[in-house]
């Protein structure tokens, strides 16, 4: 005990007696890992204690989201990425890694998302548990991560472990991590929390060794997905709080900002990663036309922006009638709404300027929000969405830093207060994860999430049209129908429901007002991969073959990863009534390439039994129609899957 006495008073008189000024914590920092030896005793508490809230947020993850292990692929989107990707081989290799980052897919440049994605399917091939374990994974090591980070800048175990464990329960993070589609925002989020890991031991001891730490996990961040452009202004508010890199002027005000520049410069590096960033994913949204911004004037954008800052906290304090969908406003709700909501957003961003030298932390939180929204508020329209839950991934962040500290500063040092504060947010957890679990269970597949949206929504055209495709694909044609005449009540320009609607009369044999719906087609998409494929299924159901394939092989030009369209081509390459229109080893390779995709779907397999008939394969069309009526689910179509069975093995002798 004397030992520890002595080294303690030691350790007083060595950092009183050093020339160098602490008057920073960088300088604190640098100056006890120079001359005072750490107390073993209580790192090794501080060890304990991190060991523990990594426990804690890995037992929060896997109870609110063990549900995935059991979900489907969703129509939106998973297809594309998942299951129709042209890059996706069963294999890792240096193909993917030339195609990740220099051919842009489905609107992203994401090479490292991409890269994950090609992994999955290295590792679980097009079979969706893995690849939904896969982001629950990276969403739970991502609040360790931001735990550590928070940890290792505030010195506040609990406050940090607190605001970690929101993180990973709050349920308007589950469309980011339900979603399997959303790799791109757990994978980013993973990389930015590491990122603040590398920051807290940068400033604890400078050197460019942790500096590229640092810029390494900034460029993971940004190649897993663009919102990491607005990282390196987060880094510049935690300068401010809680690192206190960046000081206030006298009287309280922020007037001066002492060390600013300098902060600033030492970013310099991250900025021109972001540059690069912007100007690469830019070209490629335009490139692929999901840039919307000229159908929707600049003052209803803004005005959108403003509503959905509000509608963002709204959902953080009360995530009620969360949807994967939200429509556009109607004009004269905006313009109203909009200038309300900015009035509030600009008197609350006045008040935490003016309160940010007394609770930095509220200047630092709001800031955080507004912030690391910017690239996806809608100032620039990417999609057609009104606002997403998923781009609230790290803005929430921000929210949970202000009302956490505001709440530990309002305990002081008060026993009575701590406890009740702690057991209120513990109550707090277990009522958001109790939320969170049943949200997830809203993504088990499309027709339950859909009916969810349809539920929790007004008006939401793209939810009964969605609901519509997925009861049709169901078999549940007269109720698939109701919805997407909603979702065209709703909204008589969206093609997209017309277009289902004339797929779901042709399934039911009213070929003539299917050809009427296509026809109400605007005239911009009569030449798309949508129209082009439903044309082909009307003709095809009439008999006109010829006309049938050549609008499928323009439908498959325009989207080869339609999986449908090439099932429904190699099928007529191979049965065509007139001989002359049969290609069988075009049939072939198209029907083993669809296959490939999803090896399990019986359709693909019937299909690929035909045309190893047309070839003159039997032996081949017998084994893998065998194959087809196994998988099997709708046991009404066995009988016609038997019968072409018994011709292909008549065929045989």
């Amino acid at each position: 005990m004397r030992r520890k006495k002595n080294t303690k008073a030691k350790s007083r008189r060595s950092r009183s007696g050093s020339p160098r000024k602490a008057s920073t914590r960088q300088d604190n920092a640098t100056a006890k890992s120079d001359s005072n030896p750490p107390d073993t005793e209580a790192w090794s508490a501080g060890v304990r204690g991190k060991i523990l809230g990594v426990a804690l947020l890995a037992a929060l993850t896997a109870v609110v989201y063990f549900p995935v292990v059991g979900h489907e692929f969703i129509s939106l989107d998973d297809q594309v990425y998942f299951v129709a990707n042209p890059h996706l081989d069963g294999a890792l290799g240096l193909d993917d890694l030339r195609s990740a980052f220099l051919e842009p897919y489905s609107a992203n440049w994401i090479p490292l998302t991409s890269l994950s994605i090609a992994l999955d399917n290295a590792l679980y091939g097009t079979n969706p548990a893995g690849i939904h374990v896969t982001n629950v994974v990276l969403h739970g090591a991502g609040a360790a991560l931001l735990f550590l980070a928070l940890v290792g800048m505030t010195r506040h175990w609990v406050a940090s472990l607190f605001v970690a464990a929101v993180f990973v329960v709050h349920p308007i993070h589950v469309e980011s991590v339900a979603w399997a589609s959303e790799r791109k925002d757990v994978l980013a989020g993973f990389f930015w929390m590491a990122t603040l890991v590398a920051y807290a031991r940068y400033i604890e001891v400078p050197s460019p060794r942790r500096y590229v730490l640092v810029l390494i996990g900034t460029a993971l961040a940004l190649l897993s997905k663009p919102l990491a452009v607005t990282l390196p202004f987060a880094l510049l508010l935690l300068d401010y709080w809680p690192l206190g890199r960046i000081g206030t002027g006298e009287g309280g005000r922020l007037s001066k900002l002492s060390g600013l520049g300098g902060a600033v410069r030492e970013k310099l590096p991250l900025f021109g990663l972001v540059a690069v960033s912007c100007v690469v994913t830019l070209l490629a949204q335009r490139a692929a036309g999901a840039e919307h911004s000229s159908q929707v004037p600049m003052l209803l954008r803004v005005a959108n922006a403003s509503l959905s800052y509000l509608a963002y906290l709204q959902d953080s304090v009360w995530p009620a009638g969360l949807a994967i969908f939200y429509p556009y406003p109607g004009a004269e709700e905006l313009k109203w709404g909009g200038i309300g909501a900015g009035v509030i957003l600009v008197a609350a961003s006045a008040l935490c300027l003016r309160a940010g030298s007394r609770h930095p932390h509220l200047l630092v939180g709001w800031f955080w929000f507004l912030g690391t929204l910017v690239p996806v508020i809608g100032l620039v329209q990417v999609g057609t969405q009104a606002r997403a839950d998923r781009y609230m991934y790290v803005p929430l962040i921000g929210v949970m830093l202000a009302v956490t500290w505001a709440c530990v500063r309002a305990a002081g040092d008060s026993r009575t207060q701590q406890r009740r504060l702690a057991a209120a947010s513990a109550v707090l957890i277990v009522l958001l994860s109790v939320v969170a679990s049943l949200q997830v269970r809203h993504w088990k597949d499309s027709q339950t999430l859909f009916a969810h949206a349809v539920a929790v929504t007004e008006n939401n055209y793209f939810a009964h049209a969605s609901l519509g495709t997925a009861l049709r694909v169901t078999g549940n044609l007269e109720e698939a129908e109701g919805h997407l005449r909603d979702a065209l009540r709703m909204k008589p320009t969206y093609d997209t429901a017309r277009i289902e609607l004339a797929i779901l009369l042709a399934s039911k044999g009213q070929l003539a007002a299917a050809r009427a719906e296509l026809a109400g087609v605007q005239t911009s998409r009569r030449n798309d991969a949508e129209t082009q494929a439903a044309l082909g299924l009307v003709a095809d159901r009439m008999g006109e073959h010829r006309t049938a394939i050549g609008h499928y092989r323009a439908a498959q030009k325009a989207d080869p990863r339609n999986l449908e369209v090439s099932n429904n081509l190699a099928w007529l390459l191979a049965t065509a009534h007139d001989f002359k229109l049969r290609e069988p080893e075009t049939a072939v390779r198209l029907a083993e390439r669809t296959l490939s995709q999803e090896p399990g779907n019986a359709s693909f397999l019937d299909t690929l039994a035909a045309a190893y008939a047309s070839a003159s394969r039997y032996e081949d069309a017998s084994t893998t129609q065998l194959r087809a009526i196994e998988a099997l689910t709708d046991k009404k179509q066995e009988p016609d899957f038997l019968r072409r069975l018994e011709g292909y093995r008549a065929s045989k002798h």
